[in-house]
């Protein structure tokens, strides 16, 4: 007889039955929220987990494909995001897996070679790019993008900004929205859009669940490189080239040349990929320098937290100094300095 359950992460039996279970699969789990599991006569047949909106890593036993288990452990998932009012979710999988998924209306995002993106509930990318749209100038003939964290806004985000806006009719400025930051997404949003609130080719915009968020790049958050950091990096530089982009009628995306982080380079590799199969350009910017060490927020947080502030100071444009002097500001110094004691 089959039934669904969730796996009690606390028990130390369950927890190690799903790990051997997945095993076969040659999965990375990486220990998610929630985990919901097709048993028969107590044997794990099936699985799928949930982490925040995003389900992923269903997997069913080939003798049990073709039963109705994906759409079993589906209800589960969904019953669950429903009980914690997550009205919108996405959801990954093999591309084999698309017209099960079709078949119980999610809607296809992107895919490529190796995983697929849904998305169903209140999640709509349509809306997304149609809310984006209304915010641009019509007239613009070539537009750019840069996507930046801005953990917080440094001088090598202004010079990388200021290039591209050079370049360009229009340059639209994506902040990363995922909160994983020791900035929270609405300050960083604002001090950058305090930067350029006076220029009108500077358009600041939050880069919601389809550029480097939970949705499409987990990964990026997790500075370790693997099989699965590819995936996930082909899947994002995808869903912008092949849809974003398009959708904005921007013509070229400028990044940072990355000499540190590992994680930032193979995005920009998988990017350059991407957008030579979608005849799009692609122009990486020299970072800059103070004193022969690489301008970065690590940087300025890492100074930030020894007490060094007037010396972070020297790293910045006026407006992440603004934020750093206000009352916000000076809570968000202390609670760095606080974290490293």
């Amino acid at each position: 007889m089959l039934f669904t359950s969730f796996v009690n992460k606390r028990n130390n039996f369950e927890t190690k039955e799903i790990w051997d279970y997945l095993q076969k699969f040659d999965v990375n789990y990486d220990n998610p929220e929630r985990t919901a599991v097709v048993r028969d006569n107590g044997k794990i047949v099936g699985t799928g987990s949930v982490d925040g909106k995003v389900m992923k890593y269903f997997f069913i036993d080939e003798e049990y494909m073709g039963h109705g288990l994906l759409s079993m452990i589906y209800n589960a998932l969904l019953n669950f995001l429903l009980e914690n009012n997550r009205l919108g979710h996405y959801v990954f999988t093999t591309p084999n897996n698309g017209y099960i998924f079709q078949g119980i209306g999610l809607t296809e995002v992107v895919s490529t070679d190796r995983v697929s993106l849904f998305e169903g509930g209140f999640s709509s990318y349509d809306k997304w790019i149609k809310s984006i749209k209304e915010k641009l100038n019509p007239k613009a003939k070539t537009r750019g993008a840069v996507v930046v964290n801005c953990n917080p806004m440094t001088l090598g985000h202004k010079h990388l900004l200021e290039y591209a806006k050079s370049k360009v009719d229009e340059l639209i400025v994506f902040i990363v929205e995922e909160d994983k930051s020791t900035f929270t997404t609405e300050e960083r949003y604002s001090i950058v859009k305090n930067e350029y609130k006076n220029d009108d080719k500077v358009v600041v915009i939050l880069g919601g669940p389809y550029i480097i968020s939970q949705a499409t790049f987990p990964t990026y958050f997790i500075k370790k490189l693997d099989e699965t950091t590819d995936i996930y990096t082909e899947l994002d530089a995808t869903i912008f080239s092949k849809r974003i982009a398009k959708d904005l009628k921007i013509n070229i995306r400028f990044v940072g040349d990355e000499p540190i982080d590992l994680m930032t380079a193979n995005y920009n590799e998988n990017l350059l990929k991407s957008f030579e199969k979608y005849n799009l350009l692609l122009e990486k910017i020299d970072r800059i320098k103070d004193n022969g060490t690489y301008i970065s927020a690590s940087v300025v947080r890492r100074l930030i937290e020894e007490g060094k502030v007037e010396d972070a100071y020297k790293l910045l444009p006026k407006s992440t100094i603004d934020f750093l002097k206000s009352d916000l500001g000076k809570s968000k110094i202390k609670e760095i300095q606080e974290k490293r004691s």
